[in-house]
């Protein structure tokens, strides 16, 4: 257990794209309460958000096994990290259909939307969501910097 969770800490400090699978899926989880959908359908938004981020690992663990292979193997490295990117791809396209699929009606829209009309300081949640959300994304690009 306590490797896993060494290997869940280097995706979420080393890998931005693991940074930006846990923003979209907490701000998906927290719009969830807007749509008129089922225990069961929230179950599957759930499962799909976090099976992003579990194919980002995986990926991750690939790059990381094949990283700089001498000359004679460098084609099949190309190819297992790039099979291994398209894998979190394909993963990522099919949890946005089924966000589609379950929350993709008018009216939840709206409701989302008078959330944040109704008053100023959903706005500026909103707002500081965003914000936090950028430096969280980023936080390694301020790193790199101060090297």
């Amino acid at each position: 257990m306590g490797y896993a969770i060494d290997g869940i800490k280097l995706g979420v400090i080393e890998e931005r794209n693991m940074r930006i699978d846990i923003v979209a899926m907490l701000f998906v989880w927290f719009h969830m309460q807007f749509f008129d959908i089922t225990r069961a359908e929230k179950a599957i938004i759930v499962l799909v958000t976090f099976l992003v981020p579990a194919f980002e690992l995986m990926n991750t663990a690939v790059e990381r096994a094949v990283y700089k292979p001498d000359a004679a193997h460098w084609m099949p490295a190309g190819a297992a990290k790039d099979t291994a990117a398209g894998s979190v791809l394909i993963m990522t396209i099919g949890a946005v259909v089924i966000a589609f699929m379950l929350m993709g009606n008018i009216q939840g829209i709206k409701n989302v939307i008078g959330f944040y009309s109704n008053k100023l300081s959903n706005i500026l949640l909103l707002f500081g969501y965003i914000c936090m959300s950028y430096a969280f994304i980023t936080i390694d690009n301020y790193k790199k910097r101060d090297k």
